[in-house]
């Protein structure tokens, strides 16, 4: 059951990714993804999920597989190699910072709820 849980969590985490990037493409798709999941991961650090194989499909499937490292490391190389360097340190810094008071901000707001 937490397989399926994670599978399907993260197939539709993965789908709507795949899909907010095709609308709102290159760097400021992947960092406005990357910091709403940031938002609702740490929105959910207060929701009380009465299940265990739903906050498997929510936490470690959907928003795992919705926000993407690995596509901020490789924009972060490609604005680089292009001599974008000044364009790559602010991504990089924007999309740190931006996620950990993204993450903050939601652990606050499910504080208050």
């Amino acid at each position: 059951m937490t397989l399926l849980a994670i599978a399907l969590g993260g197939f539709l985490g993965a789908v709507l990714r795949f899909g907010i990037s095709q609308k709102i493409q290159g760097m400021n798709g992947i960092l406005i993804i990357n910091c709403a999941g940031s938002f609702l991961m740490g929105l959910s650090l207060h929701i009380a999920i009465q299940t265990n194989w739903l906050a498997i499909f929510w936490m470690v499937g959907f928003l795992g597989a919705f926000t993407t490292f690995s596509t901020f490391a490789v924009q972060f190389v490609e604005s680089w190699s292009k001599g974008e360097h000044r364009k790559a340190i602010g991504y990089a810094l924007f999309t740190v910072l931006g996620g950990f008071l993204s993450v903050l901000l939601g652990w606050w707001s499910g504080a208050v709820l």
